[in-house]
């Protein structure tokens, strides 16, 4: 029974190991961003000190009776860049990411709250809810960054963080 416990314990790390040192990083709440996973070029044309891309990512199988999906949220380090290593900006990118973590949440429960009523309209179906949820994420986005002057303004970078945190432990 240990050595069991020890080999699941090694494969473990060696897993947990292995998703860290490729393109993407999968949220999680022990895992914080550090400078080293912005591995992009950044764009010296652009206006912006850094760019974090998170995406959400949804599979969806389905057939005449059920369906099942998988939603996860993701960091690309290899296009994510910064020109700049405050730790404040540091806390505003995560921000982000911390965001992208909550509307994965929501497309989750929009799916499992979805009604199943003809398979021949799920594909379309979800892929509203995706952009529908997206939008909203969107404009969440938006108002950060311009509440927190992208994470100029102190005390607003400090009240979206704590904000962020509350709704991640919901």
């Amino acid at each position: 029974m240990k050595i069991a416990i020890f080999v699941f314990t090694i494969s473990l790390v060696f897993t947990f190991n292995k998703a860290f040192s490729q393109d993407t990083i999968h949220w999680s709440p022990c895992y914080k961003l550090k400078w080293e996973d912005f591995q992009g070029t950044p764009d010296t044309t652009s206006k912006f000190k850094a760019v974090s891309a998170a995406s959400i990512n949804y599979t969806l199988t389905n057939d005449e009776k059920s369906f099942s999906y998988n939603v996860i949220c993701v960091f690309y380090k290899k296009k994510s860049w910064s020109k700049s290593k405050s730790g404040n900006l540091l806390r505003h990118e995560q921000g982000h990411f911390d965001l992208a973590e909550l509307f994965a949440r929501k497309l989750r429960q929009a799916f499992k709250n979805y009604k199943f009523n003809n398979p021949a309209t799920i594909q379309n179906d979800f892929k509203q809810i995706a952009k529908d949820i997206r939008s909203e994420r969107d404009k969440v986005n938006t108002m950060y960054d311009k509440e927190t002057n992208f994470s100029i303004n102190k005390e607003k970078q400090v009240y979206w963080s704590k904000r962020i945190a509350k709704e991640l432990l919901k």
